[in-house]
């Protein structure tokens, strides 16, 4: 058994092969959907910092300053890959010598599906308790950010539980997700950028907003795929000065006859409604 960095191998000889396909390939296979909601159903003051993040102790080495990429699949393979990032599933590489490896990865992930969406509205009951379990999920979302946790953000997905297909955000080296996906069948591939036409990338402080929104704020979020620059035409740009988004910027925007602030998450658009719950002020 070799330790290599944050993988744990186990090299077997057999004649299974497994299939590599070239990463240089970044465009998309699968259409994703035109618009996506995405929301919660309680509200949690003080969201989490990223300053000070420290990692803790996991399955194999944890990369709290990395980026965010992100990839559109099938229900199956969304599943499949949920296992296989969050370190509960190993990936076979073949070696030169022609023995099999199997190694296991342990990334942050992070899933969301309309179906998933949906059935959070279907199954409110607007109780207590659901609030209260609305507003330890934002805790969890602040700790795992805070303190670089890996382990405890991925408890926040379950693959057993999705339903539909949907996207897969996943906190990684973008070498190795290549070389994951090109050593699996059939072959995936990450989100492009529209401008850059490389692997679209989320930073952690717009994923962590992301996140964090979905797990404590009321239906107000919609998830758009397209570039905030796609939706603004000299919209007005404005500084949140109170709430959970103190100190956000922003721009405003119409949105289904309802005045919504925008901002980036990555290649996409997260808009946010009910804007006069929150003082603002305008940004010159």
């Amino acid at each position: 058994m070799n330790l290599n960095c944050n993988v744990l191998i186990t090299t077997k000889n057999d004649a299974e092969s497994v299939k590599a396909l070239p990463s240089d390939n970044q465009n998309i296979t699968s259409e994703a959907p035109r618009l996506l909601l995405s929301s919660s159903i309680a509200s949690v003051s003080d969201p989490g910092s990223n300053e000070g993040v420290t990692p803790l102790a996991g399955i194999g080495k944890e990369y709290p300053e990395l980026s965010w990429y992100y990839l559109y699949l099938s229900n199956k393979e969304l599943k499949r890959y949920i296992s296989v990032f969050s370190g509960r599933k190993a990936v076979r590489f073949r070696t030169l010598s022609g023995s099999i490896e199997e190694e296991f990865f342990c990334f942050k992930v992070f899933s969301y599906t309309t179906a998933d969406h949906r059935k959070r509205f279907e199954q409110c009951a607007y109780t207590k308790e659901e609030y209260t379990a609305r507003r330890d999920s934002a805790r969890v979302v602040k700790e795992a950010f805070a303190t670089g946790s890996t382990q405890k953000l991925n408890t926040l997905t379950d693959e057993k539980e999705i339903a539909g297909n949907g996207w897969l955000f996943v906190c990684a080296p973008l070498d190795q997700l290549e070389r994951i996906l090109s050593a699996m069948v059939p072959r995936q591939y990450l989100v492009t950028d529209y401008n850059t036409h490389r692997a679209a990338v989320i930073p952690q402080s717009q994923m962590e907003e992301f996140i964090y929104l979905y797990e404590s704020m009321p239906y107000n979020i919609e998830l758009m795929n397209r570039p905030l620059e796609d939706y603004l035409q000299k919209k007005q740009r404005i500084r949140i000065t109170g709430g959970v988004f103190r100190g956000k910027e922003g721009c405003i925007m119409r949105l289904h006859r309802n005045t919504r602030l925008v901002f980036a998450l990555g290649n996409m658009t997260v808009a946010v409604s009910y804007l006069h719950a929150f003082p603002f002020e305008k940004v010159e």
